[in-house]
């Protein structure tokens, strides 16, 4: 295990009246110097947070140390240490805050990022093709699923989001759904009977009758975007085009608990439409040909799926971006294709 020391050189030079109801809070002058300089800290080691202040008049009666919002440690001293062991956190990006207090009830804050990442290094893996199926060349395809052996697909674009259920095995077209001309639909995913769909600026979300299409309801979600949606069989699972999962309570839509996709060298960002499978979330990466695999629960990249050579098949028409990737249990085969795509391919996984 390694310990990594992070320096935090204080000097606050503005303090602001804590009983004050008048005062304004002024950022204090601050020079905070953080080892290793890209301030990123592999998941299982150690580090140690080092705080010194040069503000002796008045004399600082207290620093407290957060992380986040949670409160490390209270000292009394002007200058001290304090380790803190990565194994209890999940990887992610943080906030170490301190608030310092003199002798006069005055306070001065201090805020430096940290970011922890995956300790474990992710397989490359590859895929073999096990068959094809046509798939509509007008489909921008955002959300793709199996549910009770049909298969479901949601657009996007604006004027041309919808919903499409397919009866397996020659997607015969059974159910469709028009989304109001206002919406671009994005990631959709059925639970308990219920289909959720995305929109992708809207922070809006709604809620339909599986078997009939009829809309049932609609949520709002914190997100600025939304992007890909699955589920646990518990919970809705979200992505943003960021690194970041949002765990999401079917009845409430109120955020359960949040994780961010990481790998020893850094977070993945983009990740698009999800498919959750044995404990692990698949995640298609916009826009390139890459599928990345991650643990449900911690958000460290199990795998990363290199795609390229799907798009050779294709020799003229509009294509865009591999979006979409469906788990066919009883066929344990994949089901993936793209926004205009002309084919669906049934992949295993290598």
């Amino acid at each position: 295990m390694k310990l990594i020391t992070l320096s935090f050189l204080i000097a606050l030079t503005g303090f602001t009246a804590c009983s004050s109801k008048t005062s304004t809070q002024r950022k204090p002058v601050t020079n905070i110097q953080i080892s290793p300089a890209n301030r990123t800290i592999v998941h299982g080691n150690e580090f140690t947070v080092k705080l010194q202040s040069r503000y002796t008049k008045p004399e600082i009666e207290s620093i407290e140390l957060y992380l986040n919002d949670s409160l490390l440690t209270t000292s009394k001293n002007a200058d001290f240490e304090y380790t803190i062991n990565t194994r209890t956190l999940l990887p992610g990006q943080y906030s170490l805050r301190t608030i310092a207090k003199n002798s006069k009830n005055q306070s001065g804050t201090n805020v430096s990022k940290i970011a922890i990442v995956s300790g474990t290094a992710p397989q490359r893996l590859s895929y073999t093709i096990k068959g094809t199926l046509d798939h509509n060349t007008a489909n921008y395809t955002q959300g793709f699923e199996f549910y009770n052996n049909n298969l479901y697909e949601g657009t996007g674009n604006y004027a041309e989001s919808q919903l499409f259920a397919y009866q397996m095995p020659g997607l015969n077209v059974i159910r469709t759904h028009q989304l109001d001309d206002r919406y671009f639909g994005e990631g959709i995913t059925i639970l308990n009977d219920k289909l959720y769909q995305l929109t992708y600026k809207a922070q809006k979300g709604f809620v339909y009758n599986a078997k009939t299409f009829e809309p049932i309801g609609e949520f709002r979600f914190q997100s600025k975007e939304g992007w890909g949606l699955t589920n646990d069989g518990t919970h809705l699972i979200m992505s943003d085009g960021t690194s970041k999962i949002t765990y999401l309570d079917p009845q409430n839509f109120k955020i359960v608990k949040t994780i961010e996709v990481s790998h020893p060298k850094g977070f993945v960002n983009h990740l698009n439409e999800l498919e959750y499978v044995d404990g692990a979330i698949y995640a298609n990466i916009w826009p390139g040909e890459t599928i990345v695999k991650f643990d449900a629960q911690t958000g460290n990249v199990i795998a990363f799926i290199d795609m390229r050579g799907l798009l050779s098949n294709f020799n003229t028409g509009r294509i865009d971006a591999l979006n979409g990737i469906a788990w066919h249990k009883t066929e344990q085969v994949f089901y993936v294709t793209g926004k205009w795509w002309p084919k669906i391919f049934k992949i295993t996984f290598n």
